[in-house]
């Protein structure tokens, strides 16, 4: 399992952001200061906090809208598919990058959540990757 920590500043906001996406919130790991998203059986995002986030933290916290520290890339089927999860992204209140990369083989789209934080929708084919 994967479990990608994430700081926010408004739990309440980023929640919607992430079910908006279509990603289902589990309660029993999420409270006023964390959410549990669920992106797959087996990765999940948990969004925190500044003050919660610290806590686990060696170091200090970046600021996600004026750093980047991680780049989170989610694949899709298809590159339709990585168009309507970013426009879906954008739509719930997320920002475009400008950073979208049309390799032929490898398609990919760039956009931040509501607090900075980095995701990538990346379709590859599979002929090029071997499978």
């Amino acid at each position: 399992m994967v479990f990608v920590n994430l700081p926010v500043t408004d739990p309440v906001r980023a929640k919607a952001f992430y079910t908006g996406l279509g990603f289902a919130l589990n309660p029993m790991f999420s409270d006023d200061s964390t959410g549990c998203i669920v992106v797959s059986d087996t990765i999940y995002f948990m969004i925190m906090t500044w003050d919660k986030f610290a806590g686990f933290s060696p170091r200090p916290v970046a600021d996600p809208a004026a750093t980047t520290s991680v780049l989170v890339a989610l694949t899709c089927d298809s590159r339709d598919e990585v168009d309507a999860f970013a426009d879906n992204a954008l739509a719930h209140g997320g920002a475009d990058n400008g950073k979208t990369q049309d390799l032929g083989f490898m398609y990919s789209r760039s956009i931040s959540d509501p607090d900075g934080n980095v995701l990538e929708m990346v379709w590859m084919d599979p002929a090029a990757t071997g499978g």
